[in-house]
This record gives C-alpha cells, structure tokens and sequence, in this order.
C-alpha cells in the first residue's frame, strides 16, 4: 500500500464522519435504478430481472428484487450453483459470489459488522458477513458495503436488495451523497406476456410513471406475524365473471372476515390469499385439483377478474390477460419463458390445505403492476397510485423529496452506516461517535486494507509461479456487457 492510497483513505473516512453529522445533501439528484433484464453469468447467457448491482473487485454482476422484509443486502454463494458453470441456478438466483476472486473482499465478525438491525436467520441456513465494493451501474462506488453471503440448501437463500425501515442500502446511498433521502418510489414493471421495464427511485418519485393521485396510507406495525412495513386494510376481494352476457361477482373474503390486513411486498411475485379465500376461489372457478398448484387447462381457462378493495376507498383491477398466463419457468439458460402452453397458471399462490393462522395474506409484484409506490419511512407513512400502464413515456419526470434537517450521527456501527463520496468511490464506516471512533475506524479500516494488499501480493507471487508451471491454466472471462441472447425476458417465478 502506498504512503498516498493510505493519505487517501484516511481522507475519505474523515469525510464520511463529517458527511455523517452533517445530514442528507438536497442539491444530490435522485438515484434511478431500472428494473430490468440483467446478464449475471460471466459467458453473457444467464439473465435475471432485478435491480443491477456490481459487487466486488472485480465487478461480479448482481440482479436483485427489492424486498421490504430485509434490513441488509443478500446475496448467494456460488457454491449454492456448485459452480458459476451452472447457468439455470446462476440465472435463477439472480448472481452468486465467489469471495476468492474479489481484492476488496473482508469477512466481518457478526457483532462487529457496520450492517443494519440484523434480519431473521433460518436454523437451515448459513450466513457469512462482510464488507466489499458496490457499484450503483454508473451513479458511483461504495468502499465498505454491508453484506450478508445467504446460503440455505433447503428453503433457499434469500437474495434480495433491501428496502426496510432499517435499510442498510437506504442509509448507504443517503449519507454517501449517492442519493438525497431514503425516500423511494417504486414502478415494478410488468411481466405478463407483454412485460415492461420497472424503475426504482431513492431519494424521489418518477411522476411520468404515476396515472392518478397518490393516496395515504401510514405505515404498519412491524410483528413476527405480520413482518412488513407496508400494510393495508383490506375491505373485499372480488372476483367477477361474465357467463351469457350476465356478470357474476364473488366475494373471496369468509363471512367472518370483514377486513383483513395484507403486506405489501415487492420481493413476492404472486398474491399469498388466506387459505380461505383461496378455497372460495377454487369453488368459483372450478379448479380441478389433479393440476398441480392453481392451474388450468387452457381450453378451460378461466375468464374473470381481480378487484381489491381497501379502507379508504382505493381499488385495484387485475385484468384477466395478468391474472392468468401460460404456465412459465425458467429454461436451461435461467431465461423466463413459456414451458408449457398448454397449461394457464394463476397469480395466486395455491395453499388451500394450510389454516389462516399460518399465512400472511400478501399483495406482491402483480399488484404493484397497477399501482406505484411512494415509501416515506421517515413520516411514517407510504403513498400509492395507479400506475402507467403500456410503452413508457421515454422521458422521466423525477420529484426530488428531501429535507434539509441534519441527521443525528448513528449511535452503533451495528445499526446505520457512515459513509462519503470521495470523487466516484465512498467508504462506509461504522457508526460515528466522536473523534476516537472515528480514529478507531481509520485505524481498523486501514489496518483491513493493508492485510488485504499484503494477502492480493501474495495470492499474485503464488499465481505466477502457478502460470509457469502450467501454462494452460485458465482464467474466467471479465463481465462483458449484456449480449442479444441476453436481453430474453427473465424473472424468478415466485
């Protein structure tokens, strides 16, 4: 390490100390993320529709969904796939990360980690956390992100970018100047047979994508059973058939549920009904249950509609070309595609053989296709409205949404992260309280970058006496930019 790259370090941890005490920056336009089909394979065939981050040193390519349940960014492990070989797992799970091939790689103890509240663990699964370099694509570079390596060989790693009231992400981008609040707004895009992009915006809102008034809503309660920040109450849901030129309606709420309260969850694609509803469901349309899950012939779809209908007098129609589609996966190459036409599925989870209390009732990503969000964790509340459907205005329309109020400095590095832009690069510190613990962070962080150039100077001797003695060793290929086979439409089908 050089006597100026270690200068400069110091430099930038200061500065985020300062950046820290001083409070969010309103003269910072807001952060566009698109939700879109990202190549996350190093061979340009594997493409997931997420949100695009690059992790690590060199860039290793991340395609992650929002998900309000988590407080931090997880990701998988490469050895959850076996190999990064494995493209239909690699597809699946959005990327995996191979620690080795990152410089800027550095395992943390759990209690010592400069993440957020830490999310719920499974006794299945194993976490490992760390910090690394991030990438926003072209808004800037974080030195020092939070992030949790999830692997759980039965229920799956959870991989996902974190958008929760403790968001260590939020926090990020706010204190790094990458973006001016934690203020965000969220188009989800659409991915029926005729998808369309999404977009997330930290720090503001895209009106261009927005169709009608924003309505209120304050935020809920977090609970174990009811783990969401965004929470309606839930009046009716109706599902309308036409038979011989007459419409037919059908409640799917039980006679003794008036109300009801659902989460809202951009991570689940699906709508997660109560048992309950699901059973009137399947008596209304005639489901027959040698299909497997919610499906039906198609020569036998179903022709009827979604409406939901909230306290406050908000509704939402799922038409019936969203509601049901031909049964569709992921193929070889984890590309989203039709796999059996001869088959519709239905946007509801199948889970009539569970009891109420077991379920959260949940509105995922087909419900946020009609409705935008506006999350204000600040002021306690989340603002919706109907959203753009179709083509997309090619020009956005961004409302900056800032407060120019100091923020208190984070009390513990387990809970907010510092950070600073320095130029394009930041460094995220732990929580800043006063001139030792910030002297106690340049001392800790230089101390990480130092042992990491002495373990990189290492690793390149014993590389190329490797190289010498067998000169056909291979070398994986550098992330490209994404190829035509990549741009096939892609999602995880949950």
């Amino acid at each position: 390490m050089t006597l100026h790259y270690l200068l400069s370090t110091i430099f930038t941890v200061l500065s985020a100390i300062r950046t820290a005490a001083r409070g969010p920056d309103c003269s910072v336009p807001p952060l566009s993320l698109p939700w879109s089909n990202i190549t996350v394979s190093a061979n340009g065939v594997a493409v997931t529709r997420g949100i695009e981050l690059g992790i690590g040193t060199p860039n290793q390519i991340f395609s992650l969904r929002p998900s309000t349940t988590l407080n931090n960014t997880r990701i998988a492990n490469v050895l959850d796939c076996g190999s990064e070989t494995n493209i239909s797992c690699v597809g699946g799970k959005g990327g995996v990360f191979d620690s080795s091939k990152s410089s800027t790689f550095a395992v943390s103890l759990k209690n010592r980690w400069n993440g957020s509240s830490v999310d719920s663990e499974t006794a299945s699964g194993a976490y490992v956390y760390f910090n690394d370099v991030i990438d926003f694509q072209a808004n800037g570079t974080v030195l020092g992100y939070p992030l949790v390596e999830n692997s759980d060989l039965v229920s799956g790693p959870e991989a996902g970018l974190p958008l929760g009231q403790n968001s260590s992400f939020l926090a990020a981008v706010t204190q790094a100047n990458v973006a001016p609040s934690t203020v965000w707004g969220l188009d989800a895009g659409d991915r029926s047979l005729s998808p369309r992009d999404g977009k997330l915006v930290v720090g503001g809102y895209d009106t261009s994508r927005i169709a009608g008034n924003l309505t209120t809503f304050p935020l809920g309660n977090w609970t174990n059973q009811r783990p969401c920040p965004l929470q309606v109450v839930v009046t009716d849901v109706d599902y309308t058939t036409v038979d011989g030129g007459k419409t037919f309606k059908t409640s799917l709420l039980p006679g003794d549920k008036n109300i009801v309260t659902a989460c809202i969850e951009p991570f689940r694609q699906r709508f997660t009904f109560l048992p309950s509803m699901v059973r009137i469901f399947i008596r209304r349309t005639g489901y027959n249950t040698s299909y497997p899950g919610l499906t039906f012939p198609t020569h036998s779809r179903p022709n009827g509609t979604l409406q939901i209908k909230l306290e406050n007098g908000y509704s939402t129609t799922i038409p019936n070309d969203h509601l049901f589609n031909p049964k569709r996966g992921s193929d070889d190459n984890g590309h989203y595609v039709v796999t059996n036409s001869s088959i519709v599925e239905t946007g509801i989870a199948y889970n009539a053989d569970d009891d109420d209390g077991d379920v959260q009732l949940t509105f995922g990503n087909l419900f946020l296709t009609f409705n935008y969000l506006v999350v204000d964790y600040a002021n306690n509340h989340f603002r919706m409205a109907p959203a753009v459907q179709g083509t997309q205005s090619s020009s956005a329309n961004i409302i900056t949404v800032c407060s120019p109020t100091p923020t208190p400095a984070s009390k513990s590095p387990e809970n907010t992260p510092g950070a600073k832009v320095s130029s394009k690069a930041t460094v995220i510190g732990g929580g800043t309280a006063g001139g030792v613990a910030g002297l106690a962070a340049v001392s800790g962080i230089c101390y990480v970058l130092l042992r990491r150039r002495r373990r990189n100077r290492q690793r390149q001797d014993q590389q190329s006496a490797e190289d010498t003695l067998s000169p056909m060793t291979s070398r994986t290929a550098p992330w490209s930019p994404v190829s035509e086979l990549a741009q096939t439409p892609s999602e995880l089908a949950l």
